[in-house]
C-alpha cells in the first residue's frame, strides 16, 4: 500500500514538472502576434487601463525572442515596460510613446541591402540636406566701387592737416565722420539683406526626388484617395487621405511635412496649437489602426473618415 502511494505521487509529481515544463517552453510568438499585443498594451496605455496594460505588460516582458516566418528568432526586450509598470503610479503617457514609437518602428519596411548599397549612399549624400548645395558666385565688385572712395574720403579726413588754411573746425569734422559711419552702416546691411536672400534663394530646394508624395497637392491627394476608395482600396485610400491633410496643413505652414516623421513627431510639432493637435489626434489614431494594423474599414467608414479630415480647418489657429 505505501509503495503504491509513493507511485502515485511520484506520477503526479512529473505530470506537474511536465507541465510547468511545456509552458515555460512555449513557441516564442511571430511578428504578427507580437505586433498585436504591442496594440493591446498600447490601447491599454492611453486609456489609462492600468490593469489591462499590466496584464499586456506582463506577456511582453515574458517574451524574449520573435519567430519569424523562416523560422530564425529573433530577440526582444521589454524589461523597460517592467521597470515602468514597477512604479506605484506608472506614466502611461510616456508608456504609450514608447509603445507607438516601437510600432512606428515595426512598420517600417525593411529590406536586404542592394549590391550597390555604397554607391547609392554616396549619391544620397552628395544631395542636400546632407551636402552643402553650391552656391552661385556673388559679384562684389561694386560693393569694392562703393565703398573705396568713401574709405578713401574717410582716410582724407583723419590724417593731420599740413596746411593751416586747410584745417576744418571740430564740429564740422564730428558732422562728417558720423554721416560717413552712418552711410556706412547703410551700406553694411544692404550687404548683409542681399547676402540672406541669396542664401535663402538656393537653400529654397525641389522637393525630394524619392518622395513623389511630396509633389502632390492637397488636392491630388484627395483626388487619388476618392479614386482609390471607388476602387475598393479603403486603406491606401486612407493613407492618401491623410497624406492630404499633411500637405495642406504644411503648406499653411502650421507643421512641417516630412515623410521620415513619425505621427507623434507631427503631434509634437503642434504643441504650441493644442486645439489642432487635439482635433488632429483622433485622425492619426484612425490612419494608425488602419494603415499599420489592418483594421479592415468599409464604403461608409471612408467616408466618414474624408469628412472627418476636410471638417478640420487649414488655418488651425483658434487654439
Amino acid at each position: 500500500m505505501m509503495w503504491r502511494r509513493l507511485g502515485w505521487g511520484l506520477m503526479v509529481g512529473l505530470l506537474l514538472l511536465g507541465g510547468r515544463s511545456a509552458a515555460a517552453q512555449q513557441p516564442p510568438p511571430d511578428p504578427r502576434t507580437y505586433e498585436i499585443w504591442l496594440r493591446e498594451a498600447l490601447i491599454a496605455a492611453q486609456r489609462g487601463d492600468l490593469l489591462g496594460l499590466e496584464r499586456a505588460a506582463d506577456r511582453l516582458t515574458a517574451t524574449d525572442a520573435v519567430q519569424l516566418a523562416n523560422g530564425t528568432s529573433v530577440p526582444v526586450d521589454n524589461r523597460w515596460l517592467a521597470e515602468a509598470m514597477d512604479t506605484p503610479t506608472p506614466d502611461t503617457a510616456t508608456i504609450a510613446a514608447r509603445l507607438q514609437a516601437i510600432l512606428n518602428t515595426l512598420a517600417r519596411p525593411s529590406a536586404s541591402a542592394p549590391a550597390d548599397a555604397q554607391q547609392q549612399l554616396a549619391e544620397l549624400l552628395s544631395r542636400p540636406p546632407f551636402a552643402e548645395p553650391e552656391r552661385p558666385d556673388i559679384d562684389l565688385a561694386w560693393l569694392d566701387q562703393l565703398l573705396r572712395p568713401l574709405l578713401e574720403w574717410l582716410e582724407t579726413l583723419f590724417q593731420p592737416a599740413t596746411d593751416v588754411g586747410q584745417a576744418a573746425s571740430p564740429v564740422f569734422n564730428v558732422i562728417v565722420i558720423g554721416v560717413s559711419l552712418l552711410l556706412l552702416l547703410v551700406v553694411l546691411v544692404v550687404l548683409v539683406r542681399s547676402l540672406r536672400r541669396s542664401t535663402v534663394s538656393v537653400a529654397r530646394t525641389a522637393p525630394d526626388p524619392d518622395d513623389p508624395d511630396a509633389r502632390l497637392t492637397p488636392a491630388e491627394a484627395v483626388s487619388h484617395a476618392q479614386s482609390l476608395a471607388r476602387d475598393g482600396d479603403f486603406r491606401t485610400a486612407v493613407r492618401y487621405m491623410y497624406l492630404a491633410l499633411l500637405l495642406r496643413l504644411d503648406a499653411a505652414n502650421l507643421l512641417r511635412y516630412d515623410r521620415a516623421l513619425t505621427n507623434s513627431e507631427y503631434l509634437e510639432q503642434l504643441r504650441g496649437n493644442p486645439q489642432l493637435r487635439a482635433e488632429i489626434t483622433p485622425i492619426i489614431q484612425t490612419f494608425d489602426r488602419v494603415w499599420y494594423g489592418n483594421e479592415p474599414l468599409d464604403a461608409a467608414g471612408f467616408q466618414a473618415y474624408a469628412q472627418q479630415v476636410a471638417a478640420l480647418p487649414s488655418e488651425g489657429g483658434r487654439g
